[in-house]
């Protein structure tokens, strides 16, 4: 269970309230903006410094089923003080498309930016580093296109690949990553049930895979994101699709869609994290945590009632432009390095995270 506090200046909140860390969000009339739906969410409200990820749904409860067969990504807007979901071809964004959000419940989703360093064997790869899945080829990740680090555009469909060390992105179409995209990728824990789906040729209609799993089976309230695992070479999983996804409810199972009608791929994997409501809901409490002092002109400590995890530092835009590792109750971090104006700590200790509104002088 995760602990979500979100603080004023220095420490507190005191209101409360219980929220899904996975729910559905729909592009209304009222949230839409071009190209943009903007997410009214306490856990994302104020909060660039939020992680998330996000599948498109065509038919969440209370739906007619709307298509979008647009790559999207996710935006977080300094001034509304909102985050978002837009297409990444710039145009409008259809009203009434859904989509499952999650929102991080401690460590689980990390951010990943190209860059050379990290460059794969051909430049259609992208490797991800991360302890939790290096090494691992039986791990879970889903992972989605995050706009505001470097104000990039990445309108290309991905999936995930192992290289027998190391996960990677790669685009479906074998188009070059650009150095400066970014992504937020979510991996297996224990917030999630975490799934992975094979296209057998008896799970395929039409345009379409049918899942089964004791969550999702007859349950049209059941919400998951998900991601192609092209798998490791030599595998029949070995299957491209440079397709536009979504998942919908059939009347008594979840499936995995073509937006665009066309046929599906059989022998195709997918990676699916489920959201399973006995794990729990964020729950809001008082915690003695502070910040001091804030305003801050160097340096500051932030002092909580258990260990910290680690501190990431994100500015109005959502962009992390520090993190520090803790190793106990108390952490003094030094901000010199920043210019002044206005940031976020986000604090995570071994039962959750909350995040603290600072300002550098």
């Amino acid at each position: 269970m995760k602990k979500l506090f979100t603080l004023c200046i220095a420490l507190l909140s005191v209101t409360a309230w219980a929220q899904d860390y996975m729910f559905v969000h729909t592009a209304t009339a009222a949230s839409l903006s071009a190209d943009l739906t903007y997410i009214d969410n306490p856990l994302l409200n104020g909060n660039p410094g939020a992680q998330l990820v996000f599948s498109h749904v065509w038919n969440p409860p209370g739906s007619i089923g709307v298509y979008n067969d647009h790559r999207t990504g996710l935006y977080y807007d300094s001034v509304e003080g909102k985050w978002g979901i837009y297409n990444e071809d710039a145009t409008n964004m259809v009203e009434d498309s859904s989509y499952f959000v999650y929102v991080e419940q401690g460590t689980e989703i990390f951010q990943h930016i190209a860059d050379a360093g990290n460059q794969g064997s051909d430049p259609s790869y992208t490797v991800l580093n991360h302890p939790d899945i290096n090494g691992n080829p039986e791990a879970q990740v889903v992972a989605s296109t995050y706009y505001n680090p470097n104000s990039s555009r990445n309108d290309f469909n991905y999936g995930t690949w192992y290289d027998g060390a190391n996960w990677n992105l790669y685009t479906e179409d074998a188009s070059s990553i650009q150095f400066g995209d970014a992504f937020l990728v979510a991996i297996n824990s224990p917030s999630t049930v975490a799934y992975r789906h094979v296209a057998a040729a008896g799970t395929v209609v039409s345009n379409w895979t049918n899942i089964s799993h004791p969550l999702l089976d007859g349950n049209s309230d059941a919400r998951f994101v998900f991601f192609h695992n092209w798998g490791e070479s030599g595998q029949t999983s070995n299957v491209v699709i440079n397709k536009t996804m979504g998942a919908w409810y059939t009347g008594t199972n979840w499936a995995i869609y073509n937006e665009d009608g066309t046929s599906f791929s059989t022998d195709a994997e997918f990676d699916l994290l489920i959201f399973d409501p006995s794990l729990g809901t964020n729950d809001l409490n008082i915690a003695q945590v502070s910040l001091a002092p804030n305003p801050v002109s160097s340096s500051t400590t932030v002092t909580a009632t258990e260990t910290i995890k680690q501190i990431a530092i994100s500015n109005v835009l959502g962009q992390i432009v520090k993190v520090i590792n803790g190793t106990g109750t108390q952490q003094t971090i030094d901000l010199s390095s920043l210019s002044s104006g206005q940031y976020f700590a986000s604090v995570t200790t071994e039962t959750g995270s909350q995040v603290i509104k600072l300002l550098k002088q």
